[in-house]
């Protein structure tokens, strides 16, 4: 697990396939005011998470990316079962078997109001994906669109070359290609290039260091006509 910002911000990297290729998948862990945590994207769950998250605090809240992206979350449920769960937009309907205690919209929860900006990507029928904004470390914790594999095997490598996402973070083409509503995914990313991050934690990939508003607008370049 790698504290990104001491005392505040974690992530936990999982495998996830894209085309043959391992893109990873990240977890994030934010301690709030109260000292609970709140884990989003959950990934596999296993003993030696569990007791390195248990030194960090207590996990209060556990909220998900979007509707496709929930494979360990059983494991969580019986694992948190005083946790409030927070469904991404959809994927209520399809986990029945959870007991969300509500779903994420673009209004910040009451819960983490004051501590984290959140609103939903739109524009894309197949998936929404829920951001958040973590302004004590200035990071931009986003969804599946963004990538950048510049490091790791010379396969992944490969594949961001391949993507146009080798040199610098892009979307690439098969998301570009499921945006639906593209005035809808314009005012979602125009409300987030007004909030306070310079790096990004996407879903998959690597982490973006630096220059986040620049390096967002870029990739969206084709969107917002940049």
């Amino acid at each position: 697990m790698i504290e990104w910002q001491a005392n505040r911000l974690w992530y936990q990297s999982d495998d996830y396939r894209c085309f043959g290729v391992n893109i990873g998948q990240r977890m994030m862990i934010v301690r709030l005011e109260s000292g609970e945590l709140l884990i989003h994207n959950p990934t596999t769950l296993t003993e030696d998470i569990r007791q390195h998250i248990a030194k960090l605090g207590t996990v209060s809240i556990i909220t998900t990316v979007n509707s496709h992206l929930h494979a360990a979350l059983s494991d969580w449920w019986l694992a948190y079962p005083d946790a409030y769960f927070y469904s991404a937009p959809g994927l209520a309907s399809v986990r029945t078997d959870i007991g969300f205690d509500g779903t994420l919209n673009s209004t910040t929860s009451p819960r983490w109001k004051g501590q984290l900006y959140q609103t939903i990507v739109r524009g894309n029928d197949r998936s929404e994906d829920v951001v958040f904004c973590d302004p004590l470390s200035k990071t931009l914790l986003f969804g599946e669109s963004i990538l950048w594999l510049n490091e790791g095997s010379l396969g992944r490598q490969l594949a961001g070359k391949l993507l146009g996402c080798h040199n610098q973070a892009s979307i690439p083409f098969y998301h570009q290609m499921s945006v639906k509503e593209r005035n809808l995914l314009r005012w979602s990313l125009q409300e987030i290039l007004t909030w306070p991050f310079e790096h990004i934690l996407p879903i998959h990939g690597d982490p973006i260091w630096f220059d986040g508003k620049k390096k967002l607008a870029n990739a969206y370049a084709w969107l917002l006509g940049h």
